[in-house]
């Protein structure tokens, strides 16, 4: 078993390192971003003014101090980012 995934490990990290996707790259379903997210995600509409976002499943939530125009939070995310970011909404 042990062997299994250490060649798992070692044939995962091949596949990232000549360009596959990666286990980030995998966007989670639109549900589960929510419930995750519920906490930290207010929405514009309840007069939350900072974007938030989540570079990868496993990385820390940032919230920006700068202005970010109202339906511009996911682009601003992407460009911090340098990816398309995991998750982007609007906090308090």
């Amino acid at each position: 078993m042990k062997m299994k995934m250490l060649m798992l490990g070692f044939v995962s990290g091949l596949m990232i390192a000549c360009g596959g996707p990666g286990p980030e790259d995998v966007q989670a379903p639109a549900e589960e971003l929510g419930t995750t997210q519920g906490a930290l995600c207010e929405g514009w509409d309840s007069g939350a003014r900072k974007c938030s976002f989540q570079c990868y499943s496993y990385s820390t939530w940032w919230t920006t101090s700068a202005t970010v125009s109202y339906g511009q939070c996911q682009e601003y995310a992407n460009g911090q980012c340098g990816r398309t970011a995991y998750g982007a909404c609007w906090s308090k």
